[in-house]
């Protein structure tokens, strides 16, 4: 189970009542350096859409893009004179079920579980040239990283109301698996 469907997206946060039907998000998620996920260091972006079917029960389908990965020790030797580097973001696309639990009309916590489905494309190549009196000598190493799947993620948001259109949510999210990872975001979003 995997990192993708990162989730993390603030449902319901007014009464709902008086909530409409469809939200739509976008924000800043963190992410540490972690080799097994193949994530850098550094910032990344979701954006996503959500509604709630009944009461305080609903859906997000939720796009984020990762940090790439440098080539760190781990994966290559970076001692190497001449580095190439190929590493695109991960990406996660999550659908996740969502139940919120206002506590007052400015605070609400929501819970998140579902799938999401990652794709890593990581490509490193080093050269290092040696010159030994009088005969030179190349290396190179090459390290290829393509991989695609589905994993369970899950999420918990605490979310703060603006107004009766927009809402801050934060979040912490994590994707189980082979290449999961952990993420804290920031999103805004906007009802309709």
């Amino acid at each position: 189970m995997k990192t993708v469907f990162c989730a993390i997206i603030f449902a319901l946060t007014l009464p709902i009542a008086a909530q409409p039907d469809l939200y739509v998000f976008g924000g800043a998620s963190l992410y540490g350096e972690d080799e097994e996920a193949v994530t850098g260091d550094g910032i990344g972006w979701r954006v996503g859409l959500g509604t709630h079917f009944r009461d305080y029960i609903g859906i997000e389908v939720i796009y984020d893009q990762a940090v790439a990965i440098s080539p760190i020790p781990s994966l290559i030797d970076v001692d190497e004179t001449e580095i190439e580097d190929n590493a695109n973001a991960n990406t996660y696309l999550s659908v996740l079920g969502t139940y919120a639990y206002p506590f007052n009309d400015r605070i609400a916590v929501a819970g998140k579980a579902g799938f999401s489905r990652y794709s890593i494309d990581v490509e490193f190549a080093t050269e290092e040239h040696e010159h030994h009196e009088d005969e030179a000598e190349d290396e190179r190493e090459h390290f290829l990283l393509q991989e695609d799947g589905v994993e369970l993620a899950v999420s918990g948001s605490l979310i703060l109301t603006l107004s009766d259109k927009t809402a801050v949510d934060f979040s912490f999210t994590s994707i189980f698996g082979d290449y999961g990872t952990n993420t804290f975001s920031l999103n805004f979003l906007y009802n309709f």
